[in-house]
């Protein structure tokens, strides 16, 4: 942008050319190019833009194009938008702008958004001539946002989609927070739902059982899976399903518990409805209640007994009816099925039985079952029985849909899910195992999930399983292959136990859950306690050497308590770079900086990018402290005529690299003859850079003031 700001043909634009720009122009223009930000320069009434690289890469298809041109005719679809805000800076007001979208095709198209600053800057006669902008792209920033709004959303209704309540407890399994979804349900207010009050919405037969098996995760850590009735909205009662699991901290500590109640009354009345159908089948079946049949599939027709022509609402009768009777009462597709029945009974001479729904007449909306044979020698006879199975149909139906929730609700769980008997054999895996592992569902089964476990950890898993039944719970922590990735990360797995009505175990209901990056925060916390323990240590000694060195010398506190704040900013600028290095420059600035604030100008500072460790940056900061004080006291910080140089560099010296750094004061009036002390500040620099550090000193003082060239071996 440079090259083409400098090869415009300024002289066609209101700018005029070039060489006749004011110099806060120029000045202006190339602080818009320096910046690394997004920075543009809006010029006059009549709005000249004038922009940088940063900004080049946003413009698209207006780049480069939109140089010299108004801005109003750059972006002529949001001059709208903006334009408020560029008058109020050019009447004087600083302006943030935020969100604004922006149109890198030209096309209407709001492709990214960015923020802003518009500044007011003004000519030397005082009137504001231009407004610098400066801003950054945050299109992506609101992306994530907005996908992140919009998996909590669709995280929430997935929630919200099966669940009851979500609740949580403390770590001791007390009820501190409110649950708007329980107290909506059960009716319970805020007072009687808190601490152990829901025990008080759980019917009586089953808060015994429920406050035992609540207890008893909590003891092992483990998970909450347990059924009972809970009080619901109609005052009645409905089973539930309760799920809980403890969520730990980084050092492995229960934080709080975290559980949800599934709905699972359908369920529970499918299966007390199964249960009935096959009771009342086995009753037809050995009391005689069922309709008997005789069929002639050569004249098609059908003789019943008063049962059977009651099932499909005719009246009794002696004579036979015709095949079209009942087939006019079915559906097409139960039309199809009987054809195909009656071929194969003719064929094969084999036994059919099927379900019919009844689609008409008196009995609409009923299912009937058909069972016979065809007579040997005769096959175009048959024989049967048919009774009544909408109840154990719709049970059927019922419990299906159930399965399928559970289905859903397992499948969509993050973390890796799977089934397994006593001995630690599984019997079935979840689509997020075969997904993450590569491993099928089949290989899985039995002992193959061990070979996803990394190696050495296989042994830990199996002896896990040996105290599972003991414990009433499996925990283990492992590593699991990730198969596209051919890498390892460590996962927490638990499984508890599915128990008959007698108490037996059935099966083991296990979650494997990722929690690689939780380990790797608890070593890298651990490497930071150490660090941490190390500089303490170090940092005291410093302090108990200036101690040693200044009040035990005599000297007054304010001596000790000057040095003290000095080590204090080197530790501060230790904790902003967020590593155990700082660099050079940063430590002679910021001595500078507490003592010449206001010498700026008479103060040259200079050098390449060097990093220093922990271990120097104490005592070398001290020593800057030390030469500052003294340049401030007698030396080129005291008077306006003073001068100060600080330069270093990095030299190669046979035991290796080594900062060398220059101290240089010129236009002192010092008489070198008259410094005859030697304090603490200048025994540090000479004595003790060299003992703590390896370094080495040249102290001089001459008749322009201070020279001191401190060398200090790098790492």
């Amino acid at each position: 942008m440079a090259a083409r700001i400098r090869d415009l043909e300024w002289a066609t634009t209101p700018l005029g050319p070039i060489a006749r720009w004011p110099d806060r122009l120029k000045v202006m223009v190339e602080q818009v190019l320096a910046t690394p930000l997004v920075s543009s320069l809006v010029c006059g009434p009549a709005r000249v833009l004038i922009y940088n690289d940063a900004a080049a890469r946003l413009y698209g298809d207006r780049y480069p194009g939109a140089l010299g041109h108004p801005l109003p005719d750059v972006f002529p679809e949001g001059w709208a938008t903006v334009a408020p805000f560029y008058e109020r800076a050019f009447a004087g007001e600083t302006v943030q702008v935020t969100g604004q979208p922006l149109d890198t095709r030209g096309e209407g198209v709001r492709a990214d958004m960015f923020d802003a600053w518009l500044t007011p800057v003004r000519d030397v006669e005082g009137r504001i001539a231009y407004v610098h902008m400066t801003g950054h792209e945050v299109g992506s920033r609101f992306r994530a946002e907005t996908a992140l709004r919009e998996s909590e959303t669709r995280h929430r209704l997935l929630i919200e989609s099966w669940a009851q309540a979500v609740w949580e407890t403390d770590a001791d399994g007390v009820v501190v927070a409110d649950s708007p979804s329980w107290r909506a349900y059960t009716g319970q207010t805020l007072e009687e739902w808190l601490g152990y009050g829901w025990l008080d919405a759980i019917h009586p037969d089953d808060r015994a059982y429920t406050e035992r098996k609540w207890r008893e995760a909590m003891a092992v850590r483990g998970l909450v899976n347990a059924e009972f009735r809970l009080r619901a909205p109609d005052g009645g009662w409905r089973w539930t399903n309760v799920r809980a699991a403890p969520v730990l901290d980084p050092s492995g500590r229960v934080e709080k518990w975290a559980g949800i109640n599934i709905d699972i009354e359908a369920r529970k009345q499918a299966e007390a409805a199964l249960r009935q159908s096959e009771e009342l089948r086995r009753i037809a079946l050995t009391s005689g209640r069922m309709g008997t049949w005789r069929w002639d599939l050569r004249d098609r027709l059908i003789w019943g007994d008063a049962a059977f022509l009651d099932l499909w609402g005719f009246p009794p009768s002696d004579e036979p009816r015709g095949l079209a009777d009942f087939t006019d009462r079915m559906s097409p597709q139960g039309q199809a099925e009987m054809g195909e029945m009656i071929t194969r009974a003719i064929a094969a001479g084999e036994e059919f039985d099927g379900q019919l729904a009844v689609v008409d007449g008196p009995t609409e909306g009923r299912w009937v079952r058909w069972r016979g044979r065809a007579e040997r020698g005769r096959p175009w006879i048959v024989n049967g029985v048919s009774f009544d199975v909408t109840e154990q149909r719709l049970a059927e139906e019922r419990l299906r849909a159930s399965e399928e929730r559970l289905r859903v609700l397992i499948e969509g769980m993050p973390q890796l899910v799977w089934r397994a008997v006593d001995d630690g054999h599984w019997t079935w895996a979840s689509p997020q195992w075969t997904a993450y592992t590569g491993q099928s569902d089949a290989d899985s089964h039995g002992r193959g999930w061990l070979e996803p476990v990394h190696p050495e950890d296989r042994e830990a898993a199996r002896a896990a399983w040996s105290r599972a039944v003991e414990a009433g719970i499996f925990k283990a922590e492992y590593r699991i292959h990730h198969g596209p990735e051919q890498s390892y990360r460590w996962f927490q797995t638990r499984a508890t136990p599915v128990c008959d009505e007698a108490g037996a175990i059935v099966e083991w209901l296990g979650t494997s859950t990722d929690i690689d990056d939780v380990r790797t925060l608890q070593v890298r916390l651990e490497v930071l306690v150490r660090e941490l323990q190390h500089r303490s240590r170090n940092l005291i000694g410093v302090i108990t050497a200036l101690s040693n060195r200044t009040i035990g010398r005599g000297s007054p506190v304010e001596s000790f308590t000057i040095r003290l704040k000095a080590l204090s900013r080197a530790q501060a600028l230790l904790s902003q770079s967020g590593s155990d290095t700082v660099a050079v420059e940063a430590l002679v600035r910021a001595e500078l900086a507490a003592h010449a604030d206001g010498a700026c100008d008479r103060v040259t500072v200079g050098g390449p990018a060097v990093m220093l460790t922990s271990e120097h940056v104490q005592n070398f900061a001290l020593a800057l402290h030390e030469l500052a004080t003294n340049a401030v006291k007698y030396g080129a910080l005291k008077e306006e005529t003073g001068r100060l140089s600080v330069t270093w560099d990095v030299i190669q010296a046979a035991s290796g690299r080594r900062l060398a750094l220059e101290w240089v004061e010129s236009g002192v009036d010092l008489e070198p003859e008259t410094v005859t002390r030697r304090g603490y500040g200048r025994e540090l620099i000479e004595k003790a850079l060299a003992y703590a550090l390896g370094g080495s000193t040249e102290y001089v003082l001459t008749a322009g003031g201070v020279r001191c060239r401190i060398e200090l071996p790098l790492v």
